[in-house]
């Protein structure tokens, strides 16, 4: 079980008025911060997580300064557009309404075993059928996320939005909520359906709780190494889904990113990049990349 992009949307919004209560909370967490410069060019950059848990997920002191002192805060996209992201999820990530639904084309067995799993979500047969396979292997992500006690009010996002809002800072996007769903949407059908697997299973075997707290746990710690092996393990990972999810949502999308950058830190405004912490490491992952293009590389505390 994975923490990919798409899986905070459908609760961010609801949660997003605990946000601002968790922000007068201790900052526990130490998370990733790092600064990047080349010559007079800097930006700075913070892993996220997307979900958390109060006393652990927090962002500390030091973190909260600085993001208070940038310039701009740039986010993967704002999922916070309530009407936006949820005319995408509509666009994307449902089944078109002549077209069966779930119920009538997933595998007998796969569908039995999503039945079992949705009464404990209170979640609705007759939605999880019209969305598409992705859509619903990332909600199961976050309701099992939410089912264990992890909340989207305490995810990085969230805390930056509610920060940005209370101190005027402005949120600019890398990317944004259409492109997120547009790649995920581009997976051929049974690379999805391979991930709707790997998700059920994860959940089925408890294997998605040791993977969320495991995460949570590297977070917290900075665990550097614990993020590498994590990335790692997908990348070798006998489901197909995941590592499509691995090249694609993840490895694919630096590029783009690491251009992102590049410009704000030439815009002569020091901006604050937060994206998800598993982006960053690994030989593929932003740290790299960015050293590769001559900036240095300085953690943060």
């Amino acid at each position: 079980m994975t923490f990919p992009v798409a899986s905070r949307w459908l609760l961010a919004l609801a949660w997003l008025a605990l946000a601002v209560a968790a922000l007068a909370q201790p900052a526990a967490a130490r998370g990733f911060m790092w600064e990047a410069r080349k010559g007079d060019e800097r930006v700075l950059l913070l892993g996220t997580i997307h979900v958390g848990r109060s006393g652990q997920t927090e962002l500390t002191a030091a973190q909260t300064q600085r993001a208070r002192e940038a310039a701009a805060i740039a986010l993967e996209a704002d999922v916070f557009d309530a009407q936006r992201t949820l005319a995408a999820f509509q666009r994307y990530a449902f089944i078109g309404g002549d077209a069966p639904g779930l119920d009538r084309t997933l595998p007998a067995p796969l569908k039995t075993r999503l039945e079992k799993l949705l009464p404990r979500y209170g979640f609705a047969p007759e939605v999880a059928w019209r969305l598409k396979p992705w859509a619903l292997a990332n909600n199961l992500v976050v309701l099992e996320a939410s089912r264990l006690g992890f909340s989207p009010a305490l995810s990085t996002e969230a805390q930056l939005f509610a920060l940005a809002r209370q101190a005027g800072v402005p949120i600019v996007e890398i990317e944004s909520v259409e492109k997120q769903l547009a790649l995920f949407d581009s997976a051929p059908g049974e690379l999805q359906l391979a991930y709707l697997e790997q998700a059920i299973g994860s959940v089925e075997s408890g294997a998605g709780e040791r993977e969320i707290r495991g995460l949570l746990d590297a977070w917290r710690n900075g665990d550097a190494a614990a993020m590498t092996q994590r990335l790692a393990t997908m990348r070798a990972s006998a489901n197909p889904g995941e590592r499509w999810v691995t090249d694609k949502v993840i490895d694919g999308r630096h590029e783009a990113m690491l251009a992102a950058i590049d410009s704000f830190a030439a815009s002569g405004r020091l901006h604050l990049v937060a994206v998800g912490t598993l982006h960053y490491f690994g030989p593929n992952g932003l740290l790299d990349g960015l050293r590769a293009r001559g900036y240095s590389i300085t953690p943060l505390r």
